[in-house]
């Protein structure tokens, strides 16, 4: 009780803390921040591309190139000919 007592002198400044913070939603629900992290992976997932996708495309590009250096390579033996 003894503790009480010397915080009642300060709950005016305590309550309008409080009512600051709040207002300016200092504090976060788990409700919305479960909200707001499924936003963030909703944006990501719409940005991103997913690793396997690229591991995919720089597959095919390593293909690619080959095919093309082959093709380089013909080009050049013909014409030394």
């Amino acid at each position: 009780m003894e503790n009480l007592q010397v915080l009642i002198p300060y709950s005016p400044i305590i309550t309008v803390i409080l009512v600051y913070f709040i207002q300016m939603k200092i504090f976060v629900t788990p409700a919305e921040l479960e909200k707001k992290h499924r936003e963030i992976l909703l944006e990501a997932e719409n940005r991103f591309s997913p690793s396997i996708a690229v591991l995919d495309l720089k597959e095919q590009i390593g293909e690619i190139k080959e095919k093309i250096d082959k093709i380089y390579n013909l080009f050049l033996t013909n014409n030394q000919q």
